[in-house]
């Protein structure tokens, strides 16, 4: 069925080559893709992907319905193209109301996903104004790709991931994935996929940083796994990560849930009118 790349950036410009300065000011080795969508696109379809997710993410507020907007945009704009494009969504605590920018990205413009990046927004997941989203997101079956982690690296600490430790139990039935599977707490990330019914994490590399946890973790949990690139700010090319997964010899089962049977399912199974 071809592989699902659940964690991809196609963003609006100037957005856009903002991130990329940022990146590039940032790190030292060199980025792999450039920034332009049918390129990405291209490129991640030669590697065998036919499905991405596209997150955008608020970094303040009174921006998120702007950047939603865009997302139904590009979806529009990149659907004859053989990769098909789930469009994801984006709020802010600081919205004047994030429940209502919610419903209108996923009624109105058909959005699929949610990205919330408290690195980017500086707030945690579990921030009690938002409640009502995490509210919102349990009643639709909506998932919520949450980057935890708030150093400028990407990188996530042991004691960050406590903040969707306490939102999956105050809403047990919100699908909420750990980006980059907290890497580098990717044992204490997966103790709380395995915890918690619902709390999923994707294996989407840091930038120069390959995510990998233990086969043996992988296999446990692999049907609440899914795949991820971080295109185009990656330095790791999509077919080396592929690659280095396939080379841990884990199975027909375990490699259709993790490349892609994972994400559609959740996708699928998204309710919203």
């Amino acid at each position: 069925m071809g592989i699902v790349d659940s964690h991809v950036h196609l963003l609006p410009s100037p957005l856009a080559d903002k991130v990329r300065a940022f990146f590039e000011a940032h790190i030292s080795r060199e980025l792999v893709y450039p920034i332009e969508h049918r390129a990405v696109l291209d490129a991640l379809a030669r590697a065998g992907v036919v499905e991405v997710w596209s997150l955008p993410y608020s970094h303040n507020r009174e921006i998120a319905a702007g950047l939603n907007a865009a997302s139904a945009e590009t979806v529009q704009a990149l659907a004859a193209h053989p990769v098909r494009v789930i469009g994801g969504a984006t709020i802010h605590p600081e919205d004047e109301a994030p429940e209502r920018l919610l419903r209108e990205a996923f009624e109105h413009h058909r959005l699929r996903v949610l990205k919330l990046h408290c690195s980017v927004g500086k707030f945690d997941a579990d921030d009690q104004r938002l409640d009502p989203t995490w509210a919102f997101v349990t009643a639709h079956r909506i998932p919520v790709v949450v980057h935890l982690g708030h150093a400028t690296s990407g990188h996530t600490r042991g004691e960050e991931l406590l903040p969707v430790a306490r939102v999956a139990e105050r809403f047990p039935e919100a699908r909420v994935i750990i980006a980059h599977c907290g890497h580098p707490a990717m044992d204490q990330a997966l103790d709380l996929v395995e915890r918690h019914a619902q709390v999923y994490a994707d294996l989407t590399p840091v930038v120069a940083d390959p995510v990998r946890p233990a086969a043996e973790r992988i296999v446990r949990v692999a049907h609440k796994l899914l795949f991820g690139s971080d295109a185009p700010n990656v330095a790791i090319p999509v077919e080396q990560s592929i690659a280095a997964l396939r080379a841990l010899a884990l199975g027909p089962e375990v490699e259709n849930d993790l490349f892609g049977g994972t994400a559609r399912r959740l996708v699928a199974a998204v309710a919203v009118a």
